[in-house]
């Protein structure tokens, strides 16, 4: 009886847990540009991430969503490969630590972002790595809609 019922919930987690995956768009060789993957729950299909492709079918962008807006670990690539940024994202708001590469994978900006906008101290890097300048955003004057003036 155990077995069985081993069997059925690798089935279930198997089977009723499967993604399905939607090219939304193809550049003009038939490459994918922008393919989307969706979860089947409750019966229904759900945005569950997306990725996105140079024409060289290089990843050019890849993370997830939650209710129909961006969640979760967010990257992006030169077209070459190399790591452009990464970041986090909470109800469709960038949220926590962003890092920005230079196309040689030296990091050139680190700083947080705290429902889009940007706080603390931000650190910019030259090409070789080296720490150009720091800038805290939480003393940096404000518009009257929240952007910063920097």
């Amino acid at each position: 009886m155990k077995k069985y019922l081993f069997v059925a919930i690798i089935a279930v987690l198997t089977f009723g847990c499967s993604e399905k995956k939607v090219v939304e768009s193809t550049y003009e060789n038939g490459n994918p540009r922008d393919v989307k993957y969706y979860i089947k729950k409750s019966g229904e299909l759900i945005l569950d991430r997306e990725v996105v492709y140079y024409e060289n079918k290089q990843k050019k962008m890849e993370g997830g969503y939650k209710e129909m807006q961006r969640n979760g670990p967010w990257k992006a690539w030169y077209e070459n490969g190399t790591i452009w940024s990464e970041g986090d994202y909470k109800d469709g708001k960038r949220n926590g630590l962003g890092i920005a590469y230079h196309t040689n994978g030296k990091k050139y900006i680190e700083g947080n972002y705290l429902d889009d906008a940007r706080v603390g101290a931000w650190r910019f890097y030259d090409t070789a790595g080296i720490l150009l300048k720091e800038v805290n955003f939480d003393l940096v004057p404000k518009t009257q809609d929240g952007d910063s003036l920097k």
